[in-house]
């Protein structure tokens, strides 16, 4: 596994297949990569994917508060990018760059937010047939609140490209969750859908399981465990510390 870490003060990599130029990583090669953010606030971060590369990004971050603006870049190649976070508070920028002909970007995040969280997040196509695949999954704790704006951008001249939002939320309790699924297009000839939903489990998924006999808060967490995990493809070392955080919330 290729690792970054992005602490406060520097960025950290293990590979000789990362480039670390100040807040600049740049991916050299196709493969698998994994990045941590550990105590950071005001940061940006650039994340560049060269030429001809295809990466998948394993990402995320289990302490404190984040404030965080980060750009990724993605040339003639693509990123796949899965992201957890179970943080105190979330302030988090990201815009996406996709700027050769056939570029590619597919998103997938899962999260529990169980303070304040805001996501604000940029896809530029800025070229003819790009692909984005933005996918959200969260769940907000009681007492609660959850921000999501989406902004996917294609100019006139950039035909052919494809555009997918898809953000779902899970309440529990007295929390508070919006989606702003935005797509801005000046150009006829593409394809572009988005669904945005907000609410609870049903209770006939809850009713089944408990007729095969598992208690009610067992039944709330296997819930808890296919929703999240059906959106993100991680890494046995992350799944086991996903895992470790959903046995913190429902015991």
């Amino acid at each position: 596994m290729n690792k970054i870490l992005v602490s406060r003060d520097n960025i950290i990599t293990d590979s000789s297949n990362i480039l670390i130029n100040d807040r600049e990583i740049i991916i050299k090669k196709s493969g698998i990569y994994s990045l941590e953010y550990n105590d950071i606030d005001d940061i940006r971060i650039d994340i560049k994917i060269d030429d001809m590369v295809d990466a998948v990004l394993y990402e995320s971050c289990f302490l404190g508060d984040i404030n965080v603006n980060n750009r990724y870049v993605v040339g003639n190649g693509s990123l796949r990018i899965n992201k957890f976070y179970n943080n105190d508070s979330v302030n988090e920028k990201i815009d996406i760059d996709l700027l050769s002909e056939g570029s590619r970007i597919d998103y997938r995040f899962s999260n529990i937010c169980k303070n304040r969280e805001d996501y604000v997040i940029n896809i530029n196509h800025k070229n003819k047939g790009t692909i984005s695949n933005i996918n959200n999954k969260s769940i907000t704790l009681d007492k609660s609140k959850l921000n999501f704006v989406i902004n996917s951008i294609v100019e006139k001249e950039y035909e052919k490209s494809v555009l997918d939002q898809n953000t779902r939320v899970v309440v529990f309790g007295e929390s508070d969750a919006k989606i702003s699924p935005n797509m801005f297009i000046d150009c006829d000839d593409v394809e572009a859908r988005h669904g945005s939903v907000i609410g609870t489990f049903k209770d006939e998924m809850v009713f089944y399981l408990m007729s095969r006999g598992i208690e009610y808060n067992d039944c709330i967490k296997l819930l808890v465990k296919g929703y999240l995990f059906s959106n993100i493809d991680v890494d046995n070392k992350l799944r086991e510390r996903i895992l470790n955080v959903i046995d913190m919330y429902w015991r």
